[in-house]
């Protein structure tokens, strides 16, 4: 069914003399209505076709646990913005902080740079245990985690 081209609103093609939600005059002037065959079977063999992965809970966990420094988890449920944001902003806290501790402060390039890695160590267990609880979250495709 086509729409009005003044209200918007779904009619018929018999009311192409006036619309009668708006009452505008001629509402289907100049608007196309291709209709679509929904019968038609998927072939699966096509690349265009591309079945859903669901992302689990459990595995941005472990990603966030162990790798989540890189970002991983993000990319996973396919936050790609946020997953270079997240891997940027780890970079320049562990690189700069790390450089500024380990040559401006007596603690040395051992402790320097292992402080910072231990603090982003934890705010990256902080978002995974997140990832865990928050019952409404939704990865990048809109779709909710399992």
């Amino acid at each position: 069914m086509p729409n009005c081209k003044n209200c918007g609103a779904r009619i018929t093609k018999f009311d192409a003399d006036m619309c009668p939600i708006c009452g505008a005059i001629k509402p289907l002037e100049g608007v196309t209505s291709e209709t679509v065959e929904i019968t038609t079977e998927l072939n699966v063999a096509d690349p265009a076709f591309k079945q859903y992965k669901p992302t689990k809970r459990k595995v941005a966990l472990l990603l966030s646990i162990f790798v989540g420094i890189f970002g991983s988890a993000f990319f996973y449920i396919k936050k790609m913005k946020l997953a270079i944001i997240w891997l940027a902003i780890n970079l320049i806290i562990i690189g700069g902080l790390g450089s500024i501790l380990a040559w401006a402060t007596p603690l040395g390039p051992l402790w320097g740079y292992l402080i910072p890695v231990l603090v982003m160590y934890a705010i990256n267990i902080g978002i995974g245990v997140y990832f865990m609880v928050k019952p409404d979250l939704k990865d990048g495709n809109g779709e909710f985690i399992r």
